[in-house]
């Protein structure tokens, strides 16, 4: 997966869970409503990045309520 295929679709994957983009550099800072943040690498480590990205939101958005 190339980086620009992969920050497209992690743009609509953190939107679709209503993140907003706060920050980026080496990492980029993802924000909640509800004041959670996720930090996520600017490029992908491998194929499974994104399946990865989203389990993390799930765990961190359940132990967060």
């Amino acid at each position: 997966m190339s980086s620009n295929t992969f920050r497209k679709d992690l743009i609509f994957l953190m939107e679709s869970y209503q993140f907003a983009l706060q920050r980026t550099s080496n990492h980029m800072v993802w924000q909640h409503p509800s004041g959670l943040r996720i930090f996520t690498s600017s490029t992908p480590s491998c194929r499974h990045a994104l399946n990865q990205i989203e389990r993390d939101i799930r765990r961190k958005m359940i132990k967060n309520q």
